[in-house]
């Protein structure tokens, strides 16, 4: 009905406080848990697993889940607990989406490895040890890789106590100590206390006493804060009578006497009555031990005093032996001293330990002093038993702790070889990789070389060609220039002969043909022949006007202009013909060497003698013109004409050749054109 009632207050409260009620109830969850309210707590755990937002955040959820176990390691319910934690870690485990810088990523890696931490603890505390080894193992590595140094030393400390639990001292000593070098580096001097304590007793337990009291003294040396606080002052105390019991079993009586003092000076009526107990017990022991025999029973008297408020019945029971023993050997109490040690024995039969065949052997010294000498033997008997059944069980124990050592020591071996290998592989592996790529690179070096040597006479081959062909272009120009050097030359030479030849029958005509006609004339024109001597004159006067045309004239004194002027006058005077010249302007500014106004003239002369002969022409047109430093002279007719297709008249065809040749020697071309019964188009020019 409680639960119910408080089921129905915790629901009302967290709707009032609607908008922080996540948070509400997480404390609630962690309060009541601290507090070990277990009930409450299970009660407040099945509300947030209904909660919506539960549901939806998946980070939310595993926290409260994992929070909640660790709890139920805390309550005992370890079945449920184990649960719990391996589902919460199989969630967290899915991260194959997340990238490992991600923060969720992380906070779920963090939670994976807290969970393999509690399943460890649980499997601890229900006596699996060795799946409690690989659990913590587990743990611890993957706190490692958070470098979660908190939980890391909470994971080395617990596994530390699992392998002392398994007899695997060696291993337990070393993880201990990892887990005091992180503690005592975090500053976090109480839990490296206890870890100092654990490995002090584990010292003890194998015999290295000397060892255990210089590493337990080291408690002594950290740093104390809150040394006001109830808490510290009962922790001191534990510290001193662990400390104590240290330097007994050393047998250094005076120096245990001495912390044990420091203990009792410490204690507080308000401390807990088993630390009261076990301090008292320490001190009568030592106390007995040095011969202090009344201080003794007064220090035993004051623990027996607080038996029945204490809870550790170990502690009970070796106080009862302590006890019994003192009383049977330094008083007359033999019956006290008998209930004491009976009371002792009964529990280590229960419970066996060191205590049980110590107990035994002090009983049947009691009993034999009762004259019960068959029950002494029996005692004696079992004690021997005893003693002899837990030398077996420690030496089986440390045995099976040996052969799991040298199990981890061959694995360990095992996994270095299989690294080993597997470095020698990859080194192997990367010593192919990089002879093979060596060998590429050089291949491919070769190759580049080739290439750039192949292009490199690809590129000499076509220099050469190109040299080649600019050496045969040079050849050809050459022979060019030479075949028009020559051609020049023989123009120069045929016209020059032309002029010679032209000149001298000019002579000929007319100093020797016009003169014997001359005489012809004047003899006829005695003998009154009037007729034939007109004839003659008209002969001797067109063979005077051939040989002024024969003849070459001087130009020396005239200009192109002035040669083109009288020229076209002369053309105009034909009455056959009628011809019209233009000359611009342009030409009176021009001034050429004779010899070419001697071309143009000869020029102008074999056109007109073309025209007057062959062309049959009414009307001609000349034109002159200078333009881009060029001369040009067009000579158009209405004639009949010729075909170009067609061979001209020989006479008619050694003009035009002339004309071509004197249109050479001026540097500049000519163009005829010409089509039957259409008349003809003569264009020449050369530069000025």
């Amino acid at each position: 009905m409680k639960h119910i009632l408080f089921l129905v207050f915790l629901c009302l409260s967290v709707q009032l406080n609607a908008s922080d009620k996540h948070e509400h109830l997480t404390d609630l969850l962690h309060s009541f848990g601290d507090n070990g309210e277990y009930a409450k707590m299970d009660s407040v755990y099945k509300l947030i697993t209904r909660e919506k937002h539960y549901r939806e955040d998946k980070l939310y959820a595993l926290n409260n889940d994992l929070d909640y176990a660790r709890f139920l390691n805390q309550k005992g319910d370890y079945a449920r607990a184990y649960g719990l934690l391996t589902q919460t870690r199989e969630k967290a485990s899915a991260t194959e989406n997340l990238s490992e810088k991600d923060s969720l990523y992380i906070h779920l890696q963090g939670i994976k490895a807290i969970s393999t931490y509690e399943i460890a603890y649980g499997q601890w505390q229900n006596n699996q040890l060795p799946e409690a080894r690989n659990t913590a193992a587990e743990a611890i590595k993957l706190l490692e890789q958070l470098k979660d140094s908190v939980n890391l030393a909470e994971a080395y400390n617990l596994s530390g106590v699992i392998h002392r639990r398994l007899f695997m001292f060696d291993n337990a000593i070393s993880l201990y100590e990892k887990a005091l070098v992180l503690t005592e580096s975090m500053k976090n001097y109480n839990l490296a206390s206890i870890i100092v304590s654990n490995i002090s007793i584990l010292y003890n337990e194998v015999g290295k006493n000397e060892e255990a009291i210089q590493v337990s003294r080291k408690m002594f040396a950290y740093p104390q804060t809150d040394t006001q606080t109830l808490d510290y002052r009962i922790e001191q105390v534990n510290k001193l009578c662990n400390h104590a019991i240290l330097l007994a079993n050393n047998h250094l009586l005076n120096n245990a006497l001495d912390t044990l003092q420091l203990a009792n000076r410490e204690l507080q009526p308000e401390m807990p009555n088993g630390l009261k107990l076990l301090a008292y017990t320490q001190y009568g022991r030592v106390l007995r031990d040095l011969g202090k025999t009344s201080q003794a029973l007064q220090y035993f008297q004051k623990a027996m005093s607080y038996k029945a408020t204490t809870s550790n019945q170990a502690n009970i029971a070796n106080l009862e032996y302590l006890y019994g023993y003192m009383l049977f050997h330094d008083t007359d109490s033999l019956a006290q001293a008998r209930h004491h040690i009976m009371k002792a024995v009964e529990f280590a039969r229960k419970y066996p330990s060191g205590l049980l065949p110590k107990a035994l052997l002090a009983l049947a010294e009691i009993e034999a002093k009762r004259h019960e000498n068959q029950l002494s033997y029996q005692l004696v008997l079992e004690a021997y038993k005893a003693n002899e059944k837990l030398n077996d069980q420690y030496f089986h124990n440390r045995l099976s702790g040996f052969q799991a050592e040298l199990d981890l020591k061959e694995k360990d071996l095992q996994i270095a070889g299989i690294n080993e290998k597997r470095a020698a592989d990859r080194a192997a592996y990367l010593a192919r990789t990089y002879t093979i790529g060596g060998i590429l690179i050089v291949m491919v070096l070769l190759l580049v070389i080739l290439t750039i040597s192949m292009h490199k006479r690809k590129i000499a081959f076509n220099l050469k060609q190109l040299k080649l062909q600019k050496e045969i272009k040079e050849k050809e120009m050459q022979s060019q220039l030479l075949l028009t050097d020559m051609h020049k030359k023989m123009t120069e030479q045929y016209i020059c002969g032309l002029e010679d030849s032209n000149n001298r029958i000019s002579k000929e005509l007319h100093d020797g043909v016009c003169n014997d006609l001359l005489s012809i004339e004047i003899k006829m024109q005695q003998t009154g022949t009037l007729s034939l001597s007109t004839q003659l004159y008209q002969v001797r006067e067109e063979l005077r006007n051939l040989s002024h045309q024969l003849a070459t004239p001087v130009f020396n004194n005239f200009s192109l202009y002035q040669v083109l002027t009288l020229y076209a006058e002369k053309l105009k005077s034909l009455k056959n013909i009628h011809v019209e010249c233009y000359i611009e302007e342009s030409i009176k500014q021009l001034s050429l060497p004779p010899e070419h106004i001697q071309q143009v003239y000869r020029i102008l002369q074999e056109i007109a003698s073309n025209l007057i002969k062959h062309a049959d022409a009414k009307n001609a047109y000349i034109t002159a013109s200078y333009e881009s430093g060029k001369v040009n002279l067009i000579i158009e007719d209405d004639g009949k004409g010729f075909s170009t297709a067609h061979p001209v008249k020989e006479s008619s065809g050694l003009g035009l050749k002339n004309i071509q040749e004197r249109c050479v020697q001026l540097q500049g071309g000519c163009e005829i054109t010409s089509k039957e019964q259409h008349g003809t188009v003569i264009h020449f020019w050369f530069p000025a």
